[in-house]
């Protein structure tokens, strides 16, 4: 029989192109484009997210196994003739075409390679005849692979090292991706109605990184290999567990590493936490769901969120704040409402999506139930079109992409380009941090690592540790110093562009005079920013709203040898049989050797 050798893939490109595979709108592999900074064109930061679960797949099996990631149709092809026994295909419901074809091609081509599908694209009713496959992976990917392979599931895992965007660019300038992938967990347990996430892992929380020293060693490994010391964390609630960042922080100062994160929180967990201890865990960027106004959820209830918003950003934290629009008790008037209070917390990035009923959610069957599902393609579902049911106060579809679009035009006049509020996020809590640290050595004040807060302790000393975080924080907030000109230049209004020159004065007088090296970066922006909004002009005139951009393909090979740390029991034979190996050298070493004359 075969020896196993698998491939596992993501859906092929092009992508954010329509044809008969895929659409335009909404299926961009370009998160901040598409959902978050979309309207504000040459101010958009552009990048593209490697398909990280793939990688973390691949690190912890024994099957050699071969990672294809972002792979136009010929790199696909070709890739499949060297000769694998199963094929892993990974999709979300708007690429189900996509995948489809992937497997039609297999079938015929190579009738006796197995495919297996993961992803959110698994959701789908009847998935068998939308995309032809053998095996289903449900849940969490690592165990399920290793139980159909034949491997030990409860094997150790090990946390690949992973650099995050494929690509990375701004005012038309491409920079190298210097941020690395944490994947603490999977799923959510607030199970919002609408969260597929939540949904998919039957609202319970699937750890990998199960305590703090894990998550570090994670952080540890990427600095080693990759030089990176900013993660994204890829975790629905990475504080919900405030036992491991408790952790984590206290590994952190035990080495003296001030490593910075990109997470999602929502607001109950970070008013339990509080925002002190965010500032002094290294949070750069914090993601929460605030839905509306009305404050229905569980995890937004009673809680002050537009203080909670001004309290983050004046730490120098920066809110990225999510709404779902065209919820049930939205019209016209208070949908209005609600984007306009969406708009007046003044976080630094706001996105926008419509209420999206997806398969297996509480929405879904809710409206199901009430036969309110519209047949709406799957290619369609993607939360940046059309509803998927029926809305008695909106039946018109093309109110659905109207009302979103404008949405994000509204945030970007009234707010103005997000790069810049994140720029000013950064300055005004480097600002704070330096006065409220002198001020805590004044009234000698020290951290409680039990009760999160700074207390009266005696101490005059140096908070080394707090010392280290704020010269972190200096150095984020200059590499944002260069966009500041560019963000003048390009500004849309004109107070946006009086937003930009208060920053300019803010960079001025905490971090000093700019040096040579800012001063060619700004023109440099400005200048590659010229080209880059004589392009968007282009592209609009051809009847597209923005660039499309494509990431590149990668190609990685994993093989056994490569894994073998994560296996306990084959590290507990090797440590056993270099240390009787050692006892062995140690005795002959001490045998007394016999005396020889002088012949």
């Amino acid at each position: 029989m075969k020896k196993p050798k698998l491939l596992l893939t993501a859906v092929f490109g092009p992508y954010g192109v329509k044809d008969e595979w895929a659409e335009d709108l909404g299926c961009q592999m370009e998160l901040l484009n598409n959902q978050i900074t979309r309207a504000q064109g040459i101010h958009s930061p552009r990048q593209s997210y490697w398909s990280f679960g793939l990688y973390m797949m691949a690190e912890n099996l024994k099957v050699p196994t071969t990672v294809l990631d972002f792979p136009k149709w010929e790199d696909f092809t070709a890739e499949l003739k060297n000769g694998y026994t199963h094929v892993g295909i990974s999709f979300i419901t708007p690429n189900v075409l996509k995948a489809r074809r992937m497997a039609d091609h297999i079938r015929f081509e190579y009738p006796e390679m197995k495919i297996i599908l993961g992803g959110y694209g698994t959701i789908l009713p009847d998935l068998q005849s939308h995309v032809p496959h053998d095996e289903v992976c449900h849940g969490e990917g690592v165990r399920w692979l290793r139980r159909y392979f034949g491997e030990d599931e409860n094997a150790s895992l090990r946390h690949p090292a992973l650099i995050g965007p494929a690509f990375e660019t701004l005012y038309g300038y491409a920079t190298k991706p210097r941020g690395a992938i944490l994947m603490p967990g999977l799923g959510c347990e607030n199970g919002c109605d609408f969260c597929i996430t939540s949904h998919k892992f039957e609202k319970c929380y699937v750890p990998l990184l199960h305590t703090g020293q894990e998550v570090y060693a994670a952080c540890r490994r990427a600095e080693t290999e990759k030089k990176a010391t900013g993660f994204s964390v890829m975790d629905e609630n990475f504080l919900k567990r405030p036992q491991r960042a408790r952790e984590l922080l206290a590994e952190m100062e035990a080495h003296g590493k001030p490593y910075v994160f990109d997470l999602f929180s929502s607001a109950e967990t970070i008013k339990q936490l509080g925002v002190d201890f965010l500032v002094r865990l290294g949070v750069r960027m914090v993601w929460i769901g605030v839905e509306s106004k009305s404050n229905k959820h569980a995890k937004t209830a009673g809680i002050d969120l537009k203080a909670l918003v001004n309290e983050l950003q004046d730490k120098g934290i920066i809110v990225q704040a999510s709404m779902i629009l065209f919820q049930h008790h939205h019209d016209e008037k208070t949908i209005q409402e609600d984007i306009d209070w969406v708009i007046s917390l003044e976080s630094s990035l706001t996105q926008f999506m419509n209420y999206t009923a997806l398969p297996g959610t509480a929405l879904y069957e809710q409206v199901k139930s009430e036969n309110r599902l519209r047949n709406v393609p799957w290619r369609h579902q993607h939360g940046q079109g059309e509803l998927v049911f029926d809305h008695p106060n909106f039946p018109n579809p093309k109110d659905h992409a109207r009302i979103l679009l404008g949405a994000f035009k509204r945030k970007y006049q009234k707010g103005g380009p997000g790069v810049l509020n994140m720029a000013l996020t950064l300055i005004r809590g480097l600002k704070r941090a330096r006065a409220e640290y002198q001020q805590r050595r004044r009234e000698g004040l020290a951290w409680n690592a039990e009760t999160l807060r700074y207390e009266p302790s005696g101490q005059t000393g140096p908070d080394r540790f707090m010392k280290a975080r704020i010269l972190m924080m200096s150095r984020m907030a200059a590499n944002a110093r260069p966009a500041l000109w560019a963000a003048f230049v390009y500004a849309p209004n004109n107070a946006a562009r009086r937003k930009a020159l208060e920053a300019i004065r803010l960079y001025r007088e905490v971090l000093g005079k700019p040096k040579t090296s800012d001063r060619i970066a700004a023109v440099a922006l400005v200048a590659t920013g010229a080209v880059e909004y004589a392009r968007l002009l282009f592209s609009k005139l051809r009847g597209r709203e923005s660039i499309v951009r494509q990431p590149p393909c990668r190609r990685m090979e994993y093989r056994h040898h490569d894994i073998i740390a994560t296996d306990p029991g084959l590290v507990e034979s090797m440590v056993s049989q270099i240390t009787a190996i050692a006892h062995e050298a140690e005795a002959a070493l001490a045998e007394p050797k016999p005396e020889t004359g002088r012949q």
